[in-house]
């Protein structure tokens, strides 16, 4: 489960750096102040897209943004998100474990593996960050933004 007290500190510490308010951020990523409001106050976290509009706009770890890594790696050069659906078939593919395995042991049922798998649904931060956690790797790994 994301922390969303630690998402919402990240969130804070990049606005500041950048001398932005949630009403400036709202209207370079085009969307509601509300939505931000809800970050930065922690009761919600981002939905999929708004979290890799952040990310690529800040140009910062996707780690940094959800408190699981210290620093924002800013001068870190990321690869642009690509498509959902395609990265994790290609993580069941390198890493050569079983749909079947990662169902039992996320929890996650097939029918929403399957549609991530298929691009008709994206998944919520919670389980973008699961699915890192089974492949035991970084959420900017997953998102194909890092070797």
């Amino acid at each position: 489960m994301v922390n969303l007290s630690k998402l919402s500190e990240s969130l804070k510490e990049l606005m500041a750096e950048h001398n932005l308010n949630q009403v400036q951020l709202a209207e370079i990523l085009g969307s509601g102040r509300s939505k931000f409001s809800d970050i930065l106050n922690a009761k919600n976290a981002p939905n999929y897209r708004t979290f890799i509009d952040l990310i690529e706009y800040f140009n910062c770890s996707a780690d940094f943004l959800l408190g699981l890594k210290e620093y924002p790696c800013e001068d870190e050069i990321y690869k642009p998100v690509g498509v959902f659906s395609e990265r994790l078939r290609a993580l069941f593919v390198q890493s050569g474990i079983s749909q079947y395995l990662f169902i039992k042991q996320t929890k996650t049922s097939w029918s929403v593996l399957y549609n991530w798998l298929i691009g008709k649904t994206l998944p919520s931060i919670d389980n973008l960050v699961k699915v890192a956690q089974f492949f035991d790797c970084s959420v900017d790994f997953v998102l194909g933004r890092v070797q």
